[in-house]
């Protein structure tokens, strides 16, 4: 079954009345009863070899004029008229923009320009559904748009109602679907930055850590490892400065005196820094 389109209708037509004109001739029965019943009549070779003539000048023809590429390309024309007209009913451009250029353009320039910048924009030929501009244009219902469309197609009306209000549902569905991805996308700029590497990022991840201070305060950063250190080594100090023995307890020599004085600078030194942790 041929799709309800223009073109299929058309071309369907076209080649059904082509067939019918290519059909071979022939004599009616009445024609053949009359030319025997004749005193002068001509004989049936006669006849035969005129058809075959006849049939066979009538092939050519149909196989040169009705050629399927002349028939689709007369369906093509069709199409364009009926789509041509379309257009220019729904602009306005017929009998209704010549009441709307009587009516004056101070209401606004009749129907025809509501319906090509407003409620009409879904009509044009090759409208977009997928476009939230054409999506919003849509009447809830068909009756909105011809009450007398409506009651003369029930069915279709309600199909109507249904793939409008399904249109209306997704668009809105996409809208929040676009505002949700604009929004993670600039949370990830934001955060481009902060990219660590664990181990499997490569240079990508290294460029990341790179790209952030390497003072700050963050889990198995470059900061927790130095204080780490630190504390290990204030550890050691602090075992190896109590092990030295007692400045009191040695024999009294200038040098002692002098390595006294520094070891007790020193060792004061170490204590304010561990009283400071």
């Amino acid at each position: 079954m041929a799709p309800p389109t223009i073109l299929a209708h058309k071309s369907s037509f076209l080649t059904a009345q082509t067939l019918q004109l290519s059909q071979s001739l022939a004599p009616s029965a009445a024609w053949r009863e009359a030319n025997e019943r004749a005193d002068e009549g001509l004989s049936e070779r006669v006849v035969e070899e005129a058809l075959y003539r006849a049939n066979h000048a009538l092939q050519q023809h149909a196989r040169r004029v009705y050629a399927p590429q002349a028939s689709r390309h007369v369906a093509e024309q069709i199409e364009a008229l009926y789509l041509e007209a379309a257009e220019k009913a729904v602009r306005g451009d017929d009998e209704r923009a010549g009441d709307g250029e009587e009516e004056g353009d101070g209401d606004g320039g009749g129907m025809g320009g509501r319906d090509v910048d407003g409620e009409g924009r879904f009509l044009r030929v090759g409208a977009d559904f997928a476009s939230d501009e054409v999506i919003s244009t849509l009447p809830a219902t068909w009756d909105l748009h011809s009450p007398s469309q409506a009651e003369a197609n029930p069915p279709e009306a309600q199909r109507y109602a249904e793939l409008a209000s399904s249109l209306v549902s997704l668009s809105a569905r996409r809208k929040e679907v676009r505002e949700r991805i604009d929004r993670l996308s600039r949370m990830r700029d934001l955060l481009q930055p902060f990219t660590a590497s664990d181990g499997s990022g490569g240079e990508d991840g290294d460029a990341g850590l790179r790209s952030v201070q390497q003072n700050l305060v963050t889990r198995d950063g470059e900061l927790e490892r130095e204080l780490e250190r630190m504390r290990v080594l204030l550890v050691r100090v602090a075992a190896r400065v109590g092990q030295l023995p007692d400045p009191g307890s040695g024999p009294g020599s200038g040098g002692d005196v002098a390595m006294e004085g520094i070891d007790a600078a020193e060792q004061s030194k170490v204590h304010r820094l561990l009283d400071g942790l």
